[in-house]
C-alpha cells in the first residue's frame, strides 16, 4: 500500500452516551470557558477503537450502569477541523452513569437533547448519529437537519 498523507493529525474515539429512561447525552467539559464534548480521546499505538473508548472511560473514571451490548454496531464518524481530528464514535445506551471523578474534567453531566451547549456543530452531528442508529431514543425534531 502506498504512503497516504492523511488530512488529520489525531484519530480519537468519543461515547455518545444515552440515558435509557429520557435520552439525556452524557457531556464533559474539560475546561471552565469551554464547551462539552463527548467523553474519549486519543488512539494509542496498538490500539482499536473499541479498546481506546473502554480505556479512556474507565481512565476518566466513567462506570456505565447497565449498558447494552450493541454499541461496537452503531459508529458514527465526524471530523473536527478545529483540531484536525478524525473521530469515531460509538453509541452506548445506559441506564445511568457513576463518575469517580477526574483531574481533566472540570464537569460531568446528563445533557437534554434540546440543549446546545456543545461544541461547533457537535449536536447537530450527535443527533443525527441517534437518528441513524436508535430513532427510537430521538427526542427532538431533528427535521431541520435533514439537509445535512
Amino acid at each position: 500500500m502506498d504512503d497516504k498523507k492523511l488530512p488529520f493529525k489525531r484519530i480519537s474515539a468519543r461515547a455518545i452516551l444515552l440515558r435509557r429512561e429520557d435520552g439525556a447525552i452524557f457531556g464533559v467539559l474539560h475546561r471552565d470557558n469551554g464547551m462539552y464534548a463527548l467523553p474519549g480521546g486519543g488512539m494509542e499505538k496498538g490500539e482499536t477503537p473499541p479498546d481506546t473508548i473502554c480505556r479512556e472511560l474507565d481512565e476518566e473514571h466513567f462506570r456505565l450502569i447497565n449498558s447494552d451490548n450493541a454499541w461496537k454496531e452503531r459508529l458514527a464518524v465526524d471530523y473536527y477541523s478545529g483540531y484536525q481530528e478524525f473521530s469515531l464514535w460509538y453509541i452506548f445506551i445506559v441506564d445511568d452513569i457513576q463518575s469517580g471523578g477526574s483531574d481533566e474534567i472540570v464537569d460531568a453531566r446528563w445533557l437534554d437533547q434540546t440543549q446546545d451547549i456543545w461544541y461547533p456543530s457537535m449536536r447537530e452531528k450527535i443527533l443525527l448519529a441517534i437518528k441513524n442508529y436508535v430513532p427510537d431514543m430521538l427526542k427532538v425534531d431533528v427535521s431541520v437537519l435533514e439537509s445535512w
